[in-house]
Protein backbone atom coordinates (compact mmCIF):
# COMPACT_ATOMS: atom_id res chain seq x y z
CA UNK A 1 0.00 0.00 0.00
CA UNK A 2 1.18 3.23 -1.19
CA UNK A 3 1.03 6.37 1.00
CA UNK A 4 1.54 9.14 -1.35
CA UNK A 5 -2.31 9.99 -0.83
CA UNK A 6 -2.12 9.98 3.07
CA UNK A 7 -1.44 12.80 5.12
CA UNK A 8 -0.40 12.36 8.58
CA UNK A 9 -0.81 14.79 11.29
CA UNK A 10 0.90 14.52 14.49
CA UNK A 11 -1.88 14.62 17.57
CA UNK A 12 -2.44 18.14 19.31
CA UNK A 13 -1.18 20.41 16.18
CA UNK A 14 -4.39 21.50 14.20
CA UNK A 15 -4.95 24.92 13.97
CA UNK A 16 -8.16 25.07 16.51
CA UNK A 17 -5.93 22.86 19.27
CA UNK A 18 -2.89 25.24 18.74
CA UNK A 19 -5.50 28.03 19.25
CA UNK A 20 -7.25 26.81 21.78
CA UNK A 21 -3.65 25.86 23.64
CA UNK A 22 -2.93 29.66 23.44
CA UNK A 23 -6.28 31.27 24.27
CA UNK A 24 -5.86 28.61 27.83
CA UNK A 25 -2.06 30.48 28.27
CA UNK A 26 -3.08 34.10 27.58
CA UNK A 27 -6.62 34.51 28.20
CA UNK A 28 -5.93 36.06 31.76
CA UNK A 29 -3.97 38.67 30.07
CA UNK A 30 -6.60 39.04 27.09
CA UNK A 31 -9.66 39.42 28.94
CA UNK A 32 -7.38 41.86 31.10
CA UNK A 33 -6.80 44.34 28.78
CA UNK A 34 -10.05 44.19 26.85
CA UNK A 35 -11.81 45.37 30.38
CA UNK A 36 -9.18 47.89 30.92
CA UNK A 37 -9.67 49.02 26.86
CA UNK A 38 -13.03 49.35 27.84
CA UNK A 39 -13.04 51.00 30.90
CA UNK A 40 -10.78 53.33 29.56
CA UNK A 41 -13.09 54.20 26.76
CA UNK A 42 -16.14 54.70 28.97
CA UNK A 43 -14.29 56.97 30.83
CA UNK A 44 -13.07 59.15 28.25
CA UNK A 45 -16.47 58.88 27.00
CA UNK A 46 -18.07 60.21 29.85
CA UNK A 47 -15.68 63.15 30.47
CA UNK A 48 -16.06 64.50 27.17
CA UNK A 49 -19.65 63.73 26.17
CA UNK A 50 -20.41 67.67 25.88
CA UNK A 51 -17.83 68.65 28.47
CA UNK A 52 -20.87 68.05 31.01
CA UNK A 53 -20.02 68.55 34.71
CA UNK A 54 -21.08 67.05 38.03
CA UNK A 55 -20.51 69.61 40.68
CA UNK A 56 -23.56 71.15 41.91
CA UNK A 57 -25.26 74.05 40.42
CA UNK A 58 -23.09 73.72 37.88
CA UNK A 59 -24.51 75.35 34.39
CA UNK A 60 -23.50 72.47 32.17
CA UNK A 61 -24.78 69.36 34.65
CA UNK A 62 -28.07 68.08 33.56
CA UNK A 63 -27.88 66.30 37.14
CA UNK A 64 -31.04 67.07 39.42
CA UNK A 65 -27.88 68.86 41.60
CA UNK A 66 -27.22 70.76 38.60
CA UNK A 67 -28.41 73.70 37.27
CA UNK A 68 -28.03 73.50 33.45
CA UNK A 69 -31.74 73.94 33.39
CA UNK A 70 -31.96 77.38 35.17
CA UNK A 71 -28.71 78.69 33.26
CA UNK A 72 -30.13 77.35 29.54
CA UNK A 73 -33.77 79.62 30.46
CA UNK A 74 -31.67 82.35 31.21
CA UNK A 75 -29.65 82.07 28.08
CA UNK A 76 -32.68 81.77 25.79
CA UNK A 77 -33.78 85.48 27.57
CA UNK A 78 -31.00 87.13 26.57
CA UNK A 79 -29.12 87.02 29.99
CA UNK A 80 -24.88 86.79 29.22
CA UNK A 81 -24.02 83.86 31.43
CA UNK A 82 -20.24 83.22 31.86
CA UNK A 83 -19.09 80.58 34.92
CA UNK A 84 -15.70 81.76 37.06
CA UNK A 85 -14.00 79.61 39.45
CA UNK A 86 -11.79 81.82 41.08
CA UNK A 87 -12.48 85.38 42.64
CA UNK A 88 -9.66 86.74 40.36
CA UNK A 89 -11.60 85.90 37.27
CA UNK A 90 -15.26 87.10 38.93
CA UNK A 91 -13.94 90.53 39.73
CA UNK A 92 -11.97 90.67 36.05
CA UNK A 93 -15.16 90.27 34.78
CA UNK A 94 -16.96 92.92 36.54
CA UNK A 95 -14.50 95.33 35.92
CA UNK A 96 -14.83 94.68 32.43
CA UNK A 97 -18.68 94.79 32.23
CA UNK A 98 -20.77 98.01 32.42
CA UNK A 99 -21.67 99.75 35.38
CA UNK A 100 -24.51 98.51 37.17
CA UNK A 101 -25.09 95.44 34.52
CA UNK A 102 -23.76 92.81 36.04
CA UNK A 103 -25.50 89.87 38.60
CA UNK A 104 -23.26 87.76 40.38
CA UNK A 105 -24.06 83.89 41.83
CA UNK A 106 -21.81 83.44 44.19
CA UNK A 107 -21.95 79.94 45.48
CA UNK A 108 -19.40 78.41 48.02
CA UNK A 109 -20.35 74.67 49.67
CA UNK A 110 -16.73 73.66 50.83
CA UNK A 111 -16.94 76.86 52.68
CA UNK A 112 -13.22 78.02 50.43
CA UNK A 113 -13.13 81.44 50.92
CA UNK A 114 -11.95 83.42 53.41
CA UNK A 115 -13.72 86.32 55.12
CA UNK A 116 -11.08 88.68 54.00
CA UNK A 117 -11.76 87.21 50.08
CA UNK A 118 -15.52 87.32 50.79
CA UNK A 119 -15.38 90.92 51.97
CA UNK A 120 -13.22 91.50 48.55
CA UNK A 121 -15.70 90.08 46.50
CA UNK A 122 -19.14 92.52 48.49
CA UNK A 123 -16.68 95.64 47.48
CA UNK A 124 -16.70 94.51 44.23
CA UNK A 125 -19.77 94.33 43.96
CA UNK A 126 -20.43 97.79 45.95
CA UNK A 127 -18.11 99.05 43.41
CA UNK A 128 -19.46 97.73 40.12
CA UNK A 129 -22.89 98.71 41.25
CA UNK A 130 -23.82 94.81 40.89
CA UNK A 131 -25.78 92.24 43.04
CA UNK A 132 -25.66 89.61 44.77
CA UNK A 133 -27.27 86.60 45.48
CA UNK A 134 -25.19 84.26 47.66
CA UNK A 135 -26.36 80.76 47.39
CA UNK A 136 -26.30 78.87 51.09
CA UNK A 137 -23.59 80.92 52.40
CA UNK A 138 -22.14 80.13 55.81
CA UNK A 139 -22.73 82.59 59.29
CA UNK A 140 -19.06 83.95 58.64
CA UNK A 141 -19.31 84.35 55.00
CA UNK A 142 -22.94 86.18 55.10
CA UNK A 143 -21.77 88.83 58.18
CA UNK A 144 -18.63 89.55 55.86
CA UNK A 145 -20.85 90.20 53.00
CA UNK A 146 -23.12 92.66 54.28
CA UNK A 147 -23.54 93.81 58.10
CA UNK A 148 -27.19 94.11 57.53
CA UNK A 149 -27.37 90.20 56.92
CA UNK A 150 -26.63 87.57 59.85
CA UNK A 151 -27.26 84.48 60.11
CA UNK A 152 -30.40 82.83 61.88
CA UNK A 153 -29.77 78.95 62.23
CA UNK A 154 -31.41 76.12 59.99
CA UNK A 155 -34.72 74.00 59.77
CA UNK A 156 -35.19 70.65 58.54
CA UNK A 157 -37.29 70.69 55.33
CA UNK A 158 -40.73 72.24 54.72
CA UNK A 159 -43.07 71.15 51.82
CA UNK A 160 -43.59 74.88 50.99
CA UNK A 161 -43.28 78.42 52.67
CA UNK A 162 -44.79 81.97 51.63
CA UNK A 163 -43.19 85.15 50.84
CA UNK A 164 -44.94 87.24 53.86
CA UNK A 165 -42.34 90.25 52.91
CA UNK A 166 -42.47 93.63 50.73
CA UNK A 167 -39.18 91.93 48.49
CA UNK A 168 -40.48 92.72 44.82
CA UNK A 169 -39.21 89.04 43.56
CA UNK A 170 -40.38 87.07 46.70
CA UNK A 171 -43.62 88.67 46.22
CA UNK A 172 -43.89 87.91 42.45
CA UNK A 173 -42.71 84.06 43.31
CA UNK A 174 -45.60 83.98 45.97
CA UNK A 175 -44.77 80.53 47.12
CA UNK A 176 -41.75 78.43 47.25
CA UNK A 177 -40.91 74.80 47.84
CA UNK A 178 -38.79 74.47 50.46
CA UNK A 179 -38.61 70.58 51.76
CA UNK A 180 -38.08 66.89 49.84
CA UNK A 181 -34.65 66.51 48.33
CA UNK A 182 -32.11 68.64 48.05
CA UNK A 183 -29.12 67.29 45.90
CA UNK A 184 -26.90 70.06 45.49
CA UNK A 185 -26.55 70.32 49.38
CA UNK A 186 -27.89 66.74 50.82
CA UNK A 187 -27.62 64.01 47.73
CA UNK A 188 -30.59 62.57 49.25
CA UNK A 189 -34.15 63.82 51.07
CA UNK A 190 -33.92 66.90 53.36
CA UNK A 191 -30.19 64.87 55.03
CA UNK A 192 -29.30 68.32 55.82
CA UNK A 193 -30.60 72.00 56.90
CA UNK A 194 -32.04 74.45 54.87
CA UNK A 195 -30.15 78.34 56.26
CA UNK A 196 -32.25 80.98 57.28
CA UNK A 197 -30.40 84.52 57.35
CA UNK A 198 -31.95 88.05 58.93
CA UNK A 199 -31.75 90.93 57.20
CA UNK A 200 -33.56 94.46 56.08
CA UNK A 201 -35.59 92.64 54.27
CA UNK A 202 -36.59 88.61 55.54
CA UNK A 203 -38.74 86.66 53.28
CA UNK A 204 -39.99 82.96 53.29
CA UNK A 205 -39.71 82.26 57.23
CA UNK A 206 -40.89 78.65 57.78
CA UNK A 207 -42.48 80.01 61.66
CA UNK A 208 -44.60 82.25 60.32
CA UNK A 209 -46.07 83.03 63.93
CA UNK A 210 -42.72 84.56 64.55
CA UNK A 211 -42.18 86.38 62.16
CA UNK A 212 -38.97 87.44 60.26
CA UNK A 213 -37.08 88.05 64.02
CA UNK A 214 -37.14 84.61 63.45
CA UNK A 215 -35.32 84.19 60.13
CA UNK A 216 -36.23 83.41 56.85
CA UNK A 217 -34.77 81.34 53.70
CA UNK A 218 -34.23 84.80 51.68
CA UNK A 219 -33.00 87.54 53.29
CA UNK A 220 -31.70 91.18 51.48
CA UNK A 221 -30.09 94.27 52.55
CA UNK A 222 -31.23 97.74 52.24
CA UNK A 223 -30.18 98.61 49.14
CA UNK A 224 -31.13 95.38 48.06
CA UNK A 225 -28.03 94.84 46.35
CA UNK A 226 -26.82 91.49 48.21
CA UNK A 227 -29.08 89.07 48.71
CA UNK A 228 -28.73 85.56 50.56
CA UNK A 229 -30.61 82.26 49.93
CA UNK A 230 -30.39 79.14 51.88
CA UNK A 231 -31.84 76.50 49.92
CA UNK A 232 -30.02 75.62 47.20
CA UNK A 233 -33.21 73.31 45.85
CA UNK A 234 -34.43 76.24 44.54
CA UNK A 235 -32.13 77.10 42.19
CA UNK A 236 -31.13 72.99 40.76
CA UNK A 237 -32.67 71.21 38.28
CA UNK A 238 -34.45 68.95 41.12
CA UNK A 239 -36.58 71.92 42.26
CA UNK A 240 -36.60 74.45 39.94
CA UNK A 241 -40.25 73.53 38.34
CA UNK A 242 -41.83 73.52 41.86
CA UNK A 243 -44.39 76.12 42.86
CA UNK A 244 -42.25 79.54 42.98
CA UNK A 245 -39.07 78.25 42.61
CA UNK A 246 -38.08 79.23 39.01
CA UNK A 247 -40.18 82.85 39.04
CA UNK A 248 -37.95 83.25 41.70
CA UNK A 249 -34.77 82.35 40.22
CA UNK A 250 -35.33 83.86 37.17
CA UNK A 251 -36.16 86.82 39.14
CA UNK A 252 -33.03 87.07 40.98
CA UNK A 253 -30.83 86.32 38.34
CA UNK A 254 -32.05 87.90 35.14
CA UNK A 255 -32.42 90.98 36.18
CA UNK A 256 -29.86 92.16 34.50
CA UNK A 257 -28.09 91.27 31.03
CA UNK A 258 -24.77 90.09 32.15
CA UNK A 259 -25.00 87.25 34.67
CA UNK A 260 -21.35 85.40 36.20
CA UNK A 261 -21.99 82.20 37.94
CA UNK A 262 -19.14 82.31 40.59
CA UNK A 263 -18.96 78.80 41.97
CA UNK A 264 -15.68 78.58 44.41
CA UNK A 265 -12.78 75.93 43.54
CA UNK A 266 -9.48 75.70 44.61
CA UNK A 267 -8.55 78.31 42.43
CA UNK A 268 -9.24 80.43 45.17
CA UNK A 269 -6.96 79.00 47.83
CA UNK A 270 -3.67 81.30 48.65
CA UNK A 271 -0.47 79.80 47.35
CA UNK A 272 2.41 79.39 50.05
CA UNK A 273 4.58 82.41 50.29
CA UNK A 274 7.45 79.81 50.98
CA UNK A 275 7.78 75.83 50.41
CA UNK A 276 7.16 73.95 53.61
CA UNK A 277 10.32 72.62 55.19
CA UNK A 278 10.37 68.87 56.26
CA UNK A 279 10.09 69.99 60.10
CA UNK A 280 6.87 71.37 58.50
CA UNK A 281 5.40 68.56 57.47
CA UNK A 282 6.47 66.30 60.07
CA UNK A 283 3.42 65.73 62.45
CA UNK A 284 4.75 67.52 65.91
CA UNK A 285 4.54 63.71 67.72
CA UNK A 286 6.97 61.67 64.88
CA UNK A 287 9.90 63.45 67.68
CA UNK A 288 9.27 62.42 70.80
CA UNK A 289 7.62 58.77 69.14
CA UNK A 290 11.01 58.38 67.53
CA UNK A 291 13.10 58.99 70.80
CA UNK A 292 11.02 57.14 72.86
CA UNK A 293 10.85 54.04 70.29
CA UNK A 294 14.81 54.47 70.28
CA UNK A 295 15.05 54.18 74.30
CA UNK A 296 12.90 51.03 74.45
CA UNK A 297 15.34 49.31 71.48
CA UNK A 298 18.21 50.09 73.32
CA UNK A 299 16.86 48.98 76.45
CA UNK A 300 15.63 45.71 74.86
CA UNK A 301 19.17 45.12 73.51
CA UNK A 302 20.37 45.25 77.21
CA UNK A 303 18.39 43.14 78.42
CA UNK A 304 18.11 40.36 75.93
CA UNK A 305 21.31 40.83 73.93
CA UNK A 306 23.69 38.03 73.86
CA UNK A 307 27.13 38.59 75.47
CA UNK A 308 30.36 37.09 74.25
CA UNK A 309 31.50 33.72 76.74
CA UNK A 310 34.71 33.13 77.38
CA UNK A 311 36.95 31.40 74.64
CA UNK A 312 36.72 27.67 74.41
CA UNK A 313 40.35 26.03 74.18
CA UNK A 314 40.23 22.85 71.46
CA UNK A 315 43.27 20.35 71.80
CA UNK A 316 44.95 20.30 68.39
CA UNK A 317 45.38 19.10 66.25
CA UNK A 318 41.72 18.27 65.11
CA UNK A 319 40.93 14.94 63.56
CA UNK A 320 38.90 14.79 60.89
CA UNK A 321 37.55 11.48 59.11
CA UNK A 322 38.92 10.76 55.89
CA UNK A 323 34.99 10.06 54.75
CA UNK A 324 34.13 14.06 55.64
CA UNK A 325 36.66 15.86 53.96
CA UNK A 326 36.09 13.72 50.87
CA UNK A 327 32.29 14.78 50.90
CA UNK A 328 32.99 18.54 51.82
CA UNK A 329 35.42 18.34 49.15
CA UNK A 330 32.93 16.74 46.79
CA UNK A 331 30.37 19.25 47.33
CA UNK A 332 32.84 21.99 46.98
CA UNK A 333 33.88 20.59 43.34
CA UNK A 334 29.97 20.00 42.52
CA UNK A 335 28.72 24.00 43.58
CA UNK A 336 31.85 25.34 41.75
CA UNK A 337 30.74 23.05 38.72
CA UNK A 338 34.34 22.29 38.49
CA UNK A 339 33.81 18.73 37.01
CA UNK A 340 37.66 19.04 34.89
CA UNK A 341 39.57 19.34 38.46
CA UNK A 342 37.11 16.56 40.14
CA UNK A 343 37.89 13.87 37.01
CA UNK A 344 41.60 14.51 37.15
CA UNK A 345 41.28 14.17 40.67
CA UNK A 346 39.46 10.93 40.09
CA UNK A 347 41.79 9.86 37.13
CA UNK A 348 45.05 10.82 39.90
CA UNK A 349 43.96 8.87 42.44
CA UNK A 350 43.15 5.79 40.42
CA UNK A 351 45.96 5.91 38.86
CA UNK A 352 48.02 5.64 42.27
CA UNK A 353 45.85 2.69 43.29
CA UNK A 354 46.55 1.01 39.92
CA UNK A 355 50.73 1.42 40.70
CA UNK A 356 50.41 -0.01 43.58
CA UNK A 357 48.19 -2.98 42.56
CA UNK A 358 51.03 -3.48 39.97
CA UNK A 359 53.20 -3.02 42.23
CA UNK A 360 54.91 -0.04 40.52
CA UNK A 361 55.61 2.00 43.45
CA UNK A 362 53.79 5.10 43.72
CA UNK A 363 56.04 7.24 42.06
CA UNK A 364 55.82 5.31 38.68
CA UNK A 365 55.62 7.00 35.43
CA UNK A 366 51.91 7.34 34.79
CA UNK A 367 52.63 6.41 30.84
CA UNK A 368 54.58 2.86 32.40
CA UNK A 369 51.29 2.52 34.13
CA UNK A 370 49.38 2.58 31.32
CA UNK A 371 51.70 0.05 29.43
CA UNK A 372 51.36 -2.06 32.82
CA UNK A 373 47.61 -2.18 32.84
CA UNK A 374 47.01 -2.93 28.88
CA UNK A 375 49.56 -5.82 30.02
CA UNK A 376 47.19 -6.90 32.31
CA UNK A 377 43.89 -6.42 30.82
CA UNK A 378 42.50 -7.17 27.43
CA UNK A 379 42.54 -3.26 26.80
CA UNK A 380 44.69 -1.42 23.99
CA UNK A 381 46.77 0.83 25.08
CA UNK A 382 45.37 3.83 23.57
CA UNK A 383 42.26 2.86 25.44
CA UNK A 384 43.76 2.31 28.45
CA UNK A 385 45.55 6.03 27.65
CA UNK A 386 41.87 7.30 26.93
CA UNK A 387 40.45 6.48 30.12
CA UNK A 388 43.36 7.84 32.77
CA UNK A 389 44.89 10.11 30.81
CA UNK A 390 42.14 11.31 28.33
CA UNK A 391 40.97 14.51 28.14
CA UNK A 392 39.34 16.01 30.70
CA UNK A 393 34.89 16.28 30.48
CA UNK A 394 32.98 19.32 29.98
CA UNK A 395 29.70 17.86 31.19
CA UNK A 396 28.82 16.33 34.57
CA UNK A 397 27.21 13.40 32.25
CA UNK A 398 30.94 12.98 31.17
CA UNK A 399 32.20 13.20 34.40
CA UNK A 400 30.37 9.78 35.55
CA UNK A 401 30.95 7.74 32.33
CA UNK A 402 34.58 8.77 32.93
CA UNK A 403 34.08 7.71 36.99
CA UNK A 404 32.45 4.29 35.82
CA UNK A 405 35.17 3.20 32.89
CA UNK A 406 37.91 4.06 36.11
CA UNK A 407 35.88 1.87 38.72
CA UNK A 408 36.14 -1.08 36.05
CA UNK A 409 39.57 -0.89 34.95
CA UNK A 410 40.28 -1.06 38.51
CA UNK A 411 37.90 -4.13 38.89
CA UNK A 412 39.87 -5.47 36.07
CA UNK A 413 43.11 -5.56 36.98
CA UNK A 414 41.87 -6.74 40.00
CA UNK A 415 40.86 -9.84 38.96
CA UNK A 416 43.70 -10.51 37.04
Amino acid sequence: MGTADHAFVAEDTTAAQRLARWWHKYRFWIIGGAVFVVLSILAFVMTNSGNRSLDSLAINNPAPAGAQAAASVLKDQGVALEATTSLLATTDALAQNAYGSSTVLFYDPRNILTPAQVSELAAAIEQNGAKLVAIAPGPVAVKNLSPELSSAGSTAGIPRVDAQCEHVDAAAAGTISGGGPDPALNAGPAKGPILLYKGAQTCFTPNAKSGPASGGLLASNSAGDITALGFSGVVNNHNLGQVGNAALTFRLLGSKPNLLWYTSSLNDVPPAQTAPSLADLTPAWMFPAAAWLMLVAVVGVLWRGRRNGPLVAEPLPVIVKASETMAGRARLYQDARAVDIATRTLAHASLTRLAHALRLGHSADPSAVVDAVAAATSRTNAEVHAILLGEPPQTEKDMLRIAADLAALEEEVARR
